[in-house]
């Protein structure tokens, strides 16, 4: 089972490494829920993925936000997302 950890605002994510051996070349997959004119495709959840430095904080780009349509839980998105994109980028899993 890949580890689902929560950050500050309450938002599931994983981080995993994209590279080996190296801070610079992760990612981090999380589930925003939005509401009102933030949620622009209203659907009230985002699956959002970006490029992280662990080195420093934030993040190194702006993400990319996917409006989630479907009835899985944000642990099975996650976890489906992150194994997908592992499994055709090569790297391993978290």
């Amino acid at each position: 089972m890949i580890q689902i950890q929560t950050d500050t605002l309450d938002q599931p994510y994983i981080e995993w490494a994209q590279a080996e051996g190296s801070a610079e070349f992760y990612k981090r997959a999380w589930i925003q829920h939005k509401t009102g004119e933030k949620d622009w495709a209203r659907t009230g959840r985002y699956l959002n993925v970006v490029r992280i430095d662990r080195d420093r904080a934030g993040s190194g780009g702006a993400p990319t936000d996917f409006p989630i349509r479907s009835t899985l839980t944000d642990a099975q998105i996650l976890e489906a997302f992150v194994a997908a994109v592992c499994a055709v980028t090569g790297c391993p899993l978290p």
